[in-house]
């Protein structure tokens, strides 16, 4: 019998891991957050309590947030299932930008006697973030949790949720924590006394090689985990782009604008036209379902293998003798007195530990099956279908590696559509907003160029072997591999979730948007071959050249409708009597 095996019998299932347990959420507002809370509460109904970091926002306080939380479509299906599904969710009033997140003496107890799993999904995901508050968000964060962490009693299991693209300077991205070249304690001290104009200058010479903050402050939380995390159960799970839910719980749901969903919707607004890369290039886009089920297996897995630790530990102690104990003092007593060689120790326990620390890389891999250009022609055929309303122009996108071009049809497609649009609007009194759009637009397709441009291999072994490691039943509920996905069904969710629930549009509305984009069309089409007829007709005037072609042209044009009997009635002549025509294409 396989240890594998053995295994399955041996451990718990994923529910029965969570039930009566208590779990904390950071980020759990957030996206991903909630899908993760929907999930535990869902599918592990005798978990004992979430506990969540919640600040006021918005002239918002903690509870009314709260109150709007309960109420999230994300929550339906559980909300039929477990109506006071919101009695298992306890707010804790925090501030992750502060020493302590701001926690209350009582709720810091609350974490500290309770806690079995801590899921850290708190973090600022602008790609174009400050450095300082990027740094202070997403690396002395993770400090402060790795800090709140060794004070709770019974914790079991420490998920960090990092990024794949981490490493994103590296092609091949394997399953450990690499060095980034930066110690984030001295870059920590400086940015004490240097000014935000001075971090923001020197940000280019910090990134070297990375695209952006986000990417470099996540890598270095990593190795916060690596030289910090000593002795706690702690496993960092990186997804790729997190996408839309595809089926579960509700398809299509989506609440932020990050990443991929920012440039789903400025398509299909007709807002975004050229993209500056090559059509048979990958996105790495996974669902959020998955995310949620590997982030929930890894718990399990690094919860399970560290209370058998704990239980051969207690074994083995049990069995030491009085030479035995005196032993391991002296060896200690010893270890103190060459101070010398503690910084060679632990610099070899820090090499060990970025390889050992289970990391799990959760993404699709070189099995995604569709390229940029097919995600493109299936966004055309989605919005299409189900238009969004108020639309600026119909969905066209243009994928091109040569940089001039791509440059030209931003100006032409975008820009100054852009200017026109809001000098009428400043005309009539109104606060122009179009340009300020495509400039958000623009800065949204920089941010994400390098992920447009290039492809990365990950290693996904372990996320293979978590996998294998689930119960049949367990596989069913919290499969981690996206490899059975269809993605063209997918995307078309995707874009339907835009339009419901970041658009806020009614899906009933569909006939009336189609009308819409159909008089747009006829719009567009008539406005382009006006514009090609006056440009045409100014060419014809001027050269030589462009009417020798013209010439050329309607000779050819004739000779063809000569061939049909309806031909032999139309003379030359007639045609070029008719005034509209006579004014643009006669020569």
């Amino acid at each position: 019998m396989s240890d594998q095996y053995q295994d399955k019998i041996n451990n718990p299932s994923i529910p029965q891991f969570f039930a009566d347990k208590t779990v904390a959420v950071s980020g759990a507002t957030g996206f991903l957050g909630q899908c993760v809370i929907e999930k535990i509460l869902r599918k592990c109904p005798n978990v004992k309590k979430i506990l969540v970091f919640v600040r006021e926002k918005r002239n918002l306080t903690v509870i009314e947030r709260m109150e709007q939380y309960g109420k999230l479509p994300v929550f339906d299906k559980l909300r039929k299932e477990q109506p006071d599904f919101l009695q298992k969710i306890v707010t804790l009033p925090s501030n992750f930008e502060k020493t302590g997140f701001d926690l209350s003496e009582e709720n810091l107890k609350l974490l500290q006697e309770e806690v079995n799993i801590f899921v850290h999904c708190a973090a600022t995901v602008r790609f174009d973030e400050h450095l300082r508050l990027a740094f202070k968000m997403n690396t002395v964060g993770v400090r402060s949790v790795i800090k709140l962490c060794r004070t709770i009693k019974n914790l079991v299991s420490l998920v960090h949720i990092s990024t794949a693209y981490s490493y994103c300077d590296r092609k091949l991205i394997g399953e450990e924590i690499y060095p980034t070249g930066w110690d984030f304690d001295k870059l920590h001290d400086a940015m004490q006394w240097m000014t935000d104009d001075m971090i923001t200058k020197l940000t280019p010479d910090i990134l070297k090689d990375r695209p952006n903050t986000y990417t470099l402050t996540k890598a270095f939380a990593e190795e916060v985990l690596a030289k910090e995390g000593e002795g706690l159960p702690i496993c960092i799970v990186r997804p790729s782009i997190i996408g839309a839910v595809y089926r579960d719980p509700v398809p299509g749901w989506i609440s932020n604008l990050h990443g991929a969903t920012g440039l789903v919707l400025a398509y299909g607004k007709g807002m975004l036209h050229s993209l500056w890369t090559k059509s048979e290039v990958k996105i790495d886009v996974i669902p959020a379902e998955y995310v949620v089920n590997c982030i929930l297996a890894a718990a399990w897995k690094t919860g399970v293998a560290h209370e058998q630790h704990r239980r051969l530990s207690m074994t083995s102690l049990s069995g030491m003798d009085e030479d035995g104990d005196s032993s391991q003092l002296s060896r200690v007593n010893s270890t103190a007195k060459s101070l010398n060689c503690l910084a060679e120790a632990d610099s070899t326990l820090i090499h060990k530990r970025r390889k050992s620390i289970p990391i799990y890389n959760i993404v699709v891999g070189d099995k995604i099956p569709i390229t940029l250009g097919d995600l493109v022609g299936i966004l055309k055929n989605t919005f299409y279908t189900y238009p969004l309303n108020d639309v600026f122009h119909i969905p066209f996108l243009q994928i091109t590696p040569n940089k001039t071009l791509y440059r030209t049809i931003q100006f032409v497609m975008q820009y100054l559509p852009a200017y026109i649009f809001d000098t009428g609007l400043t005309m009539f009194g109104q606060k122009p907003k179009l340009l300020r759009y495509n400039q958000r637009i623009h800065e949204s397709t920089h941010n994400l160029q390098l992920f447009l441009q290039n492809t990365w291999n990950w290693e996904t072994k372990n996320v293979g072997r978590l996998q294998g490691q689930l119960s049949e039943e367990d596989r069913k509920v919290f499969g981690t591999t996206a490899h059975t996905v269809n993605y063209r069904d997918y995307l078309k969710q995707y874009a339907i979730g835009v339009k419901k629930f970041i658009m806020k549009e009614d899906l009933e509305g569909y006939p009336a948007a189609r009308r819409r984009l159909w008089r747009l069309r006829v719009l567009v089409y008539c406005s382009q071959g006006i514009l090609l007829m006056l440009v045409w007709r100014l060419l014809v005037s001027q050269t030589s050249t462009a009417k020798n072609l013209w010439h050329l042209f309607m000779s050819l044009w004739f000779k063809f409708l000569n061939f049909f009997p309806i031909s032999s009635t139309l003379q030359k002549s007639q045609i070029f009597n008719i005034p509209f025509l006579s004014r643009f294409i006669s020569i």
